[in-house]
């Protein structure tokens, strides 16, 4: 025969199983609703909706949003590649977060053949300098060691990424961001060059504007080393159910800070050679 405790603890985990239940339904029934809210504020030029002022999301329902809101954008889009976003302390420290991100870049942010950057196309642009890897075949599975993931890659170029952080609402949680698709947004890149073969880690960067050094970086900045900080992407993009095909791009975050969008010209120097240099305009 039960006892009454028995009853009584039983009812209590029926319960609680009923609200998470309840509440797994609730958000990820509502996962299409809010990728579409991000989609409509995009298409309109409106800053980008701070979803956690009106849902609780954990980071497996903040990637679903993202995942959903690619796929409304792949209706007349592709992808270019993925991002590993946040993978040095300083960019950690500048939004207040302490973990890692990814997020697809899409080919309409390709800016590489674009001399001026119009600032208006930016809620608030963030520019970061970083270093972008271009795979020669797909990889559709986890990779396990830096000998296989050097097998996968073709050419190792310099990259600027060009994000947008402009939230309608603060403060923004490490949620917000990936379901945000990681504030992807833009991005310029040096297809002539290529660095494979080379210590990449020891690569150093500086960005001014209007001759004024504004930051510098080290290839080791990304999670202290750029080939773990690539593995790390390529893994976290499979789990998330992308495949990486031939000819991706796949940038593995800032190195040295964040800078803060505004009008001027802009040079990115890598190790004293390969500059990329564009102008942000009104």
């Amino acid at each position: 025969m039960i006892g009454g405790e028995d009853v009584v603890n039983k009812a209590i985990i029926k319960s609680f199983l009923v609200i998470c239940l309840g509440y797994c339904v609730s958000v990820w029934g509502e996962t299409d609703g809010l990728a579409r809210r991000l989609f409509d504020a995009h298409e309109k030029g409106q800053a980008i909706p701070t979803l956690s002022q009106d849902v609780t999301l954990d980071m497996a329902a903040a990637y679903a949003v993202q995942t959903a809101y690619i796929r409304t954008c792949l209706a007349k889009d592709k992808i270019a590649g993925f991002k590993a976003g946040l993978t040095s302390q300083d960019a950690q420290a500048h939004l207040g977060i302490n973990r890692a991100m990814i997020g697809v870049l899409l080919k309409s942010g390709d800016m590489s053949n674009q001399s001026s950057i119009p600032l208006k196309k930016f809620k608030q642009l963030i520019v970061e300098t970083e270093l972008g890897f271009i795979t020669n075949r797909s990889i559709k599975r986890p990779i396990a060691t830096i000998a296989e993931l050097q097998s996968y890659i073709e050419k190792i170029v310099p990259v600027v990424e060009l994000s947008d952080v402009g939230f309608d609402k603060t403060p923004v949680l490490a949620t917000d961001l990936v379901a945000a698709n990681a504030t992807a947004a833009a991005y310029i890149y040096r297809k002539d060059l290529n660095w494979y073969g080379q210590d990449v880690n020891s690569i150093t960067v500086s960005l001014s504007r209007d001759g004024k050094i504004l930051n510098q970086g080290h290839g080791d900045d990304a999670f202290g080393d750029q080939w773990e900080a690539l593995r790390w992407l390529v893994n976290q993009v499979i789990a998330n159910g992308w495949s990486i095909e031939k000819g991706s791009l796949l940038i593995t975050g800032a190195l040295g800070g964040m800078v803060a969008g505004a009008p001027g010209h802009y040079r990115a120097q890598f190790n004293d050679e390969a500059i990329l240099a564009f102008d942000v305009v009104h």
